[in-house]
């Protein structure tokens, strides 16, 4: 008992558990994406995906840092703000 082996019942047990595994999968989506939508229409100050780590002022910072001649690598030592961040958010600046 315990173990699902390779006869007839333990297939049919198998198939039955990934079935609910899967219904559960697909309810957890369709309930995310419902939350989602209410908070479109809901909230005006709703903003999707992971927020951002340093605000506007420490990347404005930075980028007169950068102005000034400095490094990524020295303005990383410095802020903290990661060579990659830097690049990326730089490039929205401009």
């Amino acid at each position: 008992m315990g173990v699902i082996d390779n006869t007839a019942t333990g297939k049919l047990i198998f198939t039955i558990f990934s079935a609910f595994a899967q219904f559960e999968r697909d309810m957890i989506v369709s309930r995310t994406q419902e939350g989602k939508e209410y908070s479109r229409k809901n909230n005006p100050n709703f903003k999707e995906g992971r927020p951002n780590k340093f605000t506007e002022e420490q990347i404005q910072l930075a980028y007169e840092l950068k102005q000034q001649g400095m490094t990524h690598k020295m303005i990383e030592r410095k802020t903290g703000i990661s060579v990659s961040t830097q690049k990326r958010r730089f490039n929205k600046i401009v």
